[in-house]
């Protein structure tokens, strides 16, 4: 095939993928989704939605650089251990860095972001950006299900995601699944 005759294919199916699009409903498509998705999760689809979670309290205050006595807080949910180091050794900000390690109380795989990130700014604050890292195989560390957010509050914004004005949905709005706000 020529890579004209590839473009017009291309097109065509295009087109055909716009056609199909309106052909239908999207929110009925929508509603058959969601619908779908909880009689498959039922157990998800119960959960109570992102912020009922009470905030973390702290019940053991760690000292900055000090890895042997971290911050320990804790609410209904999750207990997460807050490692603080003043310098900051991956960008050299003068802002420092804290491992947030967060973990379920039932010590199940729960890994929910909206929960994560309420964590997140409740210990870094709202606008510091973290990010989880998933290593090379050769430096994986996995002995349980424990997650750990990097922050670097001396760092404006990091050089990787969606460089867009917020966009948050609410349930009613998502295009897929989504759980609703309080």
């Amino acid at each position: 095939m020529t890579n004209e005759q590839i473009s017009n294919a291309m097109l065509q199916e295009i087109r055909r993928r716009q056609s199909d699009h309106s052909a239908h409903d999207m929110l009925a498509e929508r509603q058959k989704l969601v619908a779908a998705w909880r009689a498959a999760h039922p157990e998800a689809a119960a959960e109570p939605v992102s912020g009922q979670h009470r905030t973390l309290d702290m019940f053991k205050a760690g000292t900055p650089d000090d890895k042997e006595h971290p911050e320990i807080w804790q609410n209904d949910v999750y207990d997460v251990t807050v490692r603080r180091w003043s310098k900051d050794p991956v960008f050299g900000t003068d802002g420092g860095m804290i491992q947030i390690g967060i973990n379920s109380h039932d010590g199940t795989a729960r890994h929910d972001w909206r929960d994560f990130q309420g964590i997140k700014n409740q210990i870094a604050g709202p606008e510091c950006e973290a990010f989880e890292l998933y290593p090379a195989e050769s430096r994986l560390m996995d002995p349980s299900n424990y997650y750990s957010l990097w922050c670097f509050p001396g760092l404006k914004r990091l050089k990787v995601g969606i460089n867009e004005a917020r966009r948050v949905l609410n349930a009613d709005e998502a295009l897929a699944p989504q759980r609703g706000f309080v």
